[in-house]
């Protein structure tokens, strides 16, 4: 069963982290959205858990809605959960990253989770919005050759006891075969994010599909698995989102210059 917050919706409701707000309010006919971000960078507020409350208590000016929702009569049902971005994720490491000839790595990449709200029992969308939006950028061999992607730093870490875990962040687990006969140098890796499903433990810390990624030989194509288990130090409980695009075999094929900079 997919997961998620159900609540009727009478009044006003606020999701914020830190001093980072999402305020919903439901009228007759229609729905108000609100996006209220005092603060700008990812590091401040970052270990704040994730409050829902009513909306008494902020002060909201009208010209100040985002987002305004038009039903000929609104219904009182809202599912709401977090989803992974709609784009995939460029990681940079502090420091490159050499996986040397003929080893096998896992690294530990956090990404920022998106607000998702819908309407029930329609399942039309009401909020798509990250909780902190990540800076725009270009990947790929060339400006012709490549996608439009987000960017984050991260440190990649390599053991599990060393994650720094937040509540607006879900952690993929991504093991790299160097099968080649050259030591692998990353200094950027995209993370498909996109295709990924979304777990919680039972510590309500957020996970997503574990990533394979094989490089042989002198091949310009890289086999990407999206793993359908998990590392028993892991133990995902709850699956709370589907990707948001399908790969039905789980196998997606990518040019190492996609993947890899």
């Amino acid at each position: 069963m997919v997961g998620g917050i159900l609540f009727s919706a009478p009044r006003d409701k606020i999701r914020s982290v830190g001093e980072r707000a999402i305020l919903i309010k439901r009228k007759a006919t229609e729905w108000n959205t609100w996006n209220v971000e005092s603060i700008a960078v990812e590091s401040q507020g970052a270990e704040d858990d994730i409050l829902v409350t009513d909306g008494t208590s902020i002060v909201l000016e009208s010209d100040m809605v985002t987002g305004r929702f038009l039903e000929k009569v609104t219904l009182g049902k809202i599912k709401v959960s977090p989803l992974l971005a709609d784009r995939t994720m460029i990681a940079r490491p502090s420091s490159p990253l050499t996986i040397l000839a003929g080893e096998k790595i896992q690294l530990f990449i956090s990404t920022p989770v998106w607000f998702y709200a819908e309407l029930l029992p329609s399942n039309k969308c009401l909020v798509d919005l990250p909780f902190w939006r990540p800076s725009d950028s270009w990947f790929g061999s060339s400006t012709i050759d490549g996608q439009l992607c987000y960017a984050k730093y991260t440190s990649a870490k390599t053991n599990l006891e060393e994650l720094d875990l937040h509540p607006h962040r879900a952690t993929t687990a991504i093991m790299v075969h160097n099968r080649h006969n050259k030591a692998l140098t990353i200094n950027r890796i995209n993370v498909p994010v996109n295709y990924l499903n979304l777990y919680s433990d039972d510590k309500n810390q957020l996970w997503t599909s574990s990533i394979s990624i094989k490089i042989e030989g002198e091949s310009a194509d890289v086999e990407l698995i999206i793993d359908k288990h998990f590392l028993s130090e892991f133990e995902p409980q709850t699956l709370i989102s589907r990707p948001r695009i399908s790969s039905e075999h789980g196998k997606l094929i990518r040019r190492i210059s996609h993947l890899f900079g």
